[in-house]
């Protein structure tokens, strides 16, 4: 019998007390209690716990997936959500840019920094997150974490109000990494993409259709990729202690991610079935 059945009605109950605790945990710092338009959000957790009773999720998670640019991260997490559909994607770039085009006040708030050309700060990206996560607790879901904590500070910060329980970090070689990105080249005024690797063109350095030059993007040029590769390692190495000294993290290691996925699916697969057989032990 597959472990994840393993569960009593007992063991759901837990489950929901679990997951409203934390959630009342997690929300009490990021929502304004002087906010009387937030009490609402706040007092429907209180129908979580009942409805959890009804619903198959037994536990939240928080995932997060580091991986350098160009590293396969967006492949594993698309079938991560695939396999795994108790989680949620929470993209902040995504959410940023929903944020200010549906003028929420959050998004009001990001935009005055983007129009100065300012980073937005980790505060209003924590409020976005969390956002999302008052959604998810709602629909008993679980999160997957994309793009955010990129640093120790932002780390530090979100644990604050979420707890990132599981963090897999993929370690694909920068040779691999630099050799796929500079073997791409584009045609401007279509924005078709050939790679010489997998999908080259027809003719060397002319585009399919129109027999127009190809070019290489600034940033897809080796000595581009490399200094990237060389900044996220300097901003990530910090976080990447952190969790590992949390014992949260693992590490995932190959070059293409057809391999490295099975693996992954296996760990976390795991790590789920783990969490059902603690709340039916605890019953």
């Amino acid at each position: 019998m597959n472990m994840i059945q393993l569960v009593t009605p007992a063991a759901r109950n837990l489950g929901s007390s679990l997951l409203l605790r934390r959630s009342q945990r997690l929300l009490a710092p990021a929502l304004p209690t002087n906010n009387a338009a937030s009490l609402p959000i706040i007092r429907s957790l209180a129908s979580v716990a009942q409805e959890e009773e009804e619903s198959d999720h037994r536990c939240s998670h928080s995932l997060l997936i580091l991986g350098k640019p160009g590293g396969g991260k967006g492949t594993i997490s698309g079938k991560i959500l695939s396999d795994f559909p108790q989680f949620r994607h929470v993209s902040t770039g995504d959410e940023l840019r929903q944020h200010v085009r549906n003028g929420t006040e959050l998004g009001k708030e990001a935009k005055k920094y983007m129009d100065e050309g300012a980073l937005v700060p980790d505060n209003v990206m924590i409020k976005m997150v969390m956002s999302d996560a008052v959604e998810a607790v709602k629909d008993c879901q679980s999160l997957l974490l994309d793009g955010f904590p990129r640093t120790m500070e932002q780390a530090v910060a979100l644990d604050k109000n979420l707890d990132v329980d599981l963090v897999i970090k993929l370690c694909i070689p920068d040779q691999t990494i630099i050799d796929r990105i500079s073997d791409r080249w584009i045609h401007p005024a279509s924005g078709r993409v050939y790679s010489y690797s997998y999908k080259p063109p027809k003719v060397k350095g002319l585009d399919d259709e129109t027999g127009e030059p190809l070019v290489q993007r600034e940033d897809d040029k080796p000595e581009s990729v490399l200094k990237r590769l060389q900044q996220y390692e300097c901003a990530t190495a910090p976080l990447v202690k952190y969790y590992e000294e949390k014992g949260v993290l693992q590490t995932f290691e190959g070059t293409m991610s057809d391999v490295i996925y099975p693996e992954v699916k296996g760990w976390l697969g795991d790590q789920l079935a783990k969490d059902e057989l603690r709340l039916q032990c605890e019953v």
